[in-house]
């Protein structure tokens, strides 16, 4: 034999030997680590097996490795190849899976410093959901229930995609209003039925019986060439609705659609997007109806599953993790209840000049006020006062003023006493809410107008088109004229404003509001004041037949290239 093949075969056996003997080694310590209490989490179980595989070959060497990757992956960065980054972070949540600070900073970083790299929207967009599908899609499969995690999750869904800080922010909101709307389908909001679904093949086959469920597979082999359940699913998932339209039909014709499509909506809700239904009721059963299409909704998800993992001792070292998890709540509570109802998704006028990016349209979720405010005073109980009262101030203020805006003035005189009782607390409520009620908002307006943030501008618009239609529908033709000029001045003297930032900071088109406000005031009539009235504005003002908010099926897959 010849001699080089000897040594070969020489060094490959002595490298077999290490790696057996690393490997029992390595189980040894694990065991003496978990026995002793010398490691803050146990050794990884039910770990895939390329996870298991550098877990057990490389042993104490995984974190040589890791660290030659991050240098790698902060050259890389340098050199602007992200691409190759996203491997790397891959690899990096491998080795060290229960590593969660290194898997939140990558995911941070992508959603952060790569995505404002890119000049275009959907390159913006897709980093961002990268950023998150690092935390929720990865980190989370080995650490389930590490309230870190689900912390920073919640950040990027409150800072990322619910403020204006980025130009892209829009589109960023609008994409992900698209991505729930495809996720929930014909199911939004029934959490119990999702709940009780069936979550896995086995169990639809005994919900629907072993006739059906052979009947099922036989059809669609031979009529749509799904070879497996798991080829119906990647379908579903790939057109939000059971594809194509015919095999619906079949399903329907055997009688088990329903339960075929809850089960394929409920996994991808749950397994893909770790949204839990018994939360969702929970926290729409706390808070009052959240809308779970909005990122302040998920923000809150994410901060309350986080929290109550964290004590609330002063002395203890979570304390303020457990902090920045109620701030989260009661900034994205305040958010929700400023700009927390979906009501328009649309194609841009087709003469806008960013006529690619669909305009989303948000109004107040007056429902929500009371519970942001018991979050807050919650908060101002539980910590230092000083740390969350200037907040409570400022949302107490921003309450009387939305409240009485869009027709709750009642509930905007409870607010107004309210804040009347706030001086203990150094935010000045004496001279602040001082005066009466119709010249505070006044005051208010007008000093939100001279900063013109995007938010208090839509509404301030919203507002006093909402009051034209209700003067409208009463016949009152001189005051409806008198709140559509406001309206129009409000609206073109924000315009001038935010000349040179109309990508970040622009209001829907014209028309858009116009319809939008329509649509909103014929509910407010018919629910909350006269159904007569809502007629009466129906008949002077029919509606056009477009549809505000498309369906599952009628939103595109995205495209990632």
């Amino acid at each position: 034999m010849n001699s080089k093949i000897k040594s070969l075969i020489i060094l490959l056996a002595a490298f077999i030997a290490i790696a057996i003997a690393l490997s029992f080694i390595q189980g040894r310590m694990n065991a003496i680590r978990f026995n002793e209490k010398l490691t803050d989490t146990d050794p990884l179980e039910n770990a895939p097996p390329a996870v298991a595989f550098t877990s057990v070959a490389l042993g104490g060497f995984r974190g040589l490795v890791a660290d030659y990757l991050w240098l790698r992956s902060t050259k890389m960065q340098e050199q602007g190849n992200y691409f190759e980054m996203v491997q790397l972070a891959d690899w990096l949540v491998k080795l060290q899976p229960r590593y969660t600070t290194s898997h939140a900073f990558l995911a941070w970083n992508m959603a952060y410093n790569i995505s404002v790299t890119f000049t275009g929207f959907e390159d913006r967009w897709r980093w961002v959901k990268r950023g998150i599908e690092l935390i929720r899609d990865e980190a989370l499969e080995y650490n389930p229930g590490d309230p870190e995690l689900f912390r920073q999750l919640g950040w990027i869904y409150q800072h990322k995609l619910g403020k204006d800080l980025d130009d892209a922010n829009r589109f960023y909101k609008t994409e992900f209003a698209k991505e729930m709307i495809r996720l929930f389908g014909d199911y939004y909001g029934e959490w119990d039925l999702i709940e009780k679904a069936p979550s896995n093949e086995a169990k639809l086959r005994a919900a629907i019986g072993d006739k059906d469920y052979a009947e099922m597979l036989k059809i669609a082999a031979n009529k749509y060439s799904y070879a497996s359940f798991a080829e119906i699913e990647e379908a579903f998932r790939h057109h939000a609705v059971i594809y194509p339209v015919e095999f619906k039909r079949d399903l329907e014709d055997l009688g088990i659609a329903r339960v075929v499509e809850l089960c394929l909506r409920a996994r991808w809700i749950i397994l893909k997007y770790k949204l839990e239904p018994q939360w969702l009721t929970k926290l729409n059963a706390k808070y009052g109806t959240l809308d779970w299409r909005l990122p302040e909704a998920h923000a809150i998800y994410w901060a309350e599953r986080g929290k109550d993992k964290w004590s609330s001792e002063r002395d203890n070292e979570h304390y303020f993790k457990r902090l920045s998890c109620d701030r989260m709540c009661f900034q994205s509570l305040q958010a929700a209840f400023e700009t927390g109802r979906l009501v328009y998704v649309k194609n841009a006028d087709p003469d806008n000049m960013y006529s690619d990016i669909k305009f989303l349209e948000m109004t107040p979720n007056v429902k929500l006020v009371d519970a942001a405010n018991a979050s807050f005073t919650q908060a101002l109980e539980g910590y230092d006062e000083y740390t969350v009262s200037g907040a409570y101030g400022n949302f107490l203020e921003n309450a009387i003023v939305t409240l009485y805006l869009f027709g709750e003035k009642n509930k905007a005189v409870e607010y107004m006493k309210l804040g009347r009782t706030f001086p203990k607390y150094g935010v000045g409520a004496q001279s602040r809410f001082a005066g009466s009620l119709d010249d505070f908002v006044l005051r208010s307006v007008e000093r939100d107008l001279e900063t013109a943030s995007y938010n208090d501008a839509q509404k301030t618009v919203q507002s006093y088109l909402i009051n034209s239609y209700f003067k409208l529908a009463m016949e009152d033709h001189e005051q409806a004229e008198g709140y559509l000029d406001l309206a129009q001045k409000i609206y073109a003297k924000y315009a001038k404003f935010v000349e040179g930032t109309e990508r970040r900071r622009a209001l829907p088109p014209w028309k858009q509001m116009l319809k939008t406000s329509l649509d909103m005031t014929k509910y407010m009539l018919r629910e909350r004041v006269s159904p007569e009235l809502a007629d009466n504005l129906e008949k002077m003002l029919p509606k056009s037949g477009e549809k505000f908010i498309p369906e599952a099926g009628e939103i595109k897959t995205p495209q990632v290239r």
